[in-house]
């Protein structure tokens, strides 16, 4: 009965210095940032962080239904890439008329054709993964390639331009963001969504057992399908605003945004194994913790393969924490 009450002990002490070790650490560096270089704490550079945070961050919001099921979407990043092409090539061969880029209605009309266009590419995902039960990793690893290379081949393996859209990405009303009014609004629609609707509940109920989900009539299949819709259709909106901020669709455009914005979403609170997800203020705290970090780095002139090493550390981390409290130990 001690042995019990022992090891009981030393998992919640594990998984609480799992936990707010990180944010420790998050903080440690910031402070350095802070000390480095006086405007990393001003109100503008706060503002840009969190302009540059809300399209990862919508993307961020899409992959916690995912991995609430336990599953993972590695194509989120060429799903954002081949979601800009597709912008770039109606703005370029004129496919809709360029003077409706000068009222709302046309930034919401083209957002509409790439969020389309994204659900599809996580409907024909969730297909793959429900009736042929193939690993969602492999599943998403080869429509992400493919969705690369449609999108090279869209945009003539030269890089599109996008200022029509950067109009949306980059503009602000009473110095607020555009991207961040649409970041905040998808934030707490699909926190309804997973905390307060069946939908979200049976999400949960899959996440920790698939198969007693099933014997209670929950009907896993249809559900995924949809959480990998959710999470291609919000994939494919953070890409076009992504891409908009810098007015164009580099040919490296979401190369290794997959990795950040599952690493955001553990860090928020959401499960790789799946039964737990959090967006309101979980993925929103991830992805905002993380873009402060990368602003941060911009900001004391480090060298730009720190970066690389930084985003691998970040990645192992959030894997780590989230075995850590996962069963209080690494696994």
């Amino acid at each position: 009965m001690g042995n019990d009450k022992t090891k009981t002990f030393s998992k919640n002490i594990m998984q609480n210095a799992a936990r707010y070790g990180v944010f420790i650490i998050f903080g440690i560096m910031f402070i350095i940032f802070a000390l480095s270089n006086e405007h990393f704490f001003t109100v503008k550079n706060i503002f840009l962080i969190l302009q540059q945070a809300s399209p990862l961050g919508i993307g961020v919001i899409g992959m916690t239904f995912v991995l609430v099921l336990a599953s993972i979407d590695i194509s989120v990043g060429r799903n954002m890439f081949f979601a800009a092409t597709i912008i770039a090539y109606m703005s370029k061969v004129n496919l809709l008329r360029v003077d409706m880029f000068e009222q709302a209605w046309g930034y919401i009309l083209v957002c509409l054709i790439c969020v389309a266009i994204g659900i599809a590419i996580g409907f024909i995902n969730g297909l793959l993964y429900t009736k042929f039960k193939i690993t969602p990793f492999i599943v998403t690893l080869a429509t992400g390639y493919i969705l690369r290379g449609f999108g090279l081949m869209i945009s003539g393996s030269a890089s599109p331009n996008l200022t029509l859209i950067s109009k949306l990405s980059n503009g602000s009303v009473a110095n607020v963001p555009y991207v961040l009014i649409i970041f905040i609004v998808v934030a707490i629609i699909f926190d309804f969504v997973l905390r307060k609707t069946p939908f979200g509940r049976h999400l949960m109920a899959i996440g920790n057992s698939p198969e007693s989900a099933k014997k209670a009539g929950i009907k896993v299949e249809r559900n995924t399908v949809i959480s990998f819709m959710i999470c291609g259709g919000l994939g494919a909106l953070g890409g076009i605003l992504s891409a908009g901020q810098i007015g164009s669709v580099p040919l490296s455009f979401g190369e290794g945004n997959e990795f950040i914005i599952i690493s955001a979403a553990v860090l928020g609170g959401t499960s790789l194994f799946g039964g737990k997800g959090n967006i309101i203020p979980g993925a929103v705290i991830g992805i905002v913790l993380i873009t402060t970090i990368m602003n941060g780095l911009s900001m004391v002139n480090a060298s730009p393969y720190i970066y690389t090493i930084v985003r691998a550390f970040i990645i192992f981390l959030a894997v780590m924490v989230d075995s850590i409290e996962h069963k209080g130990e690494l696994r």
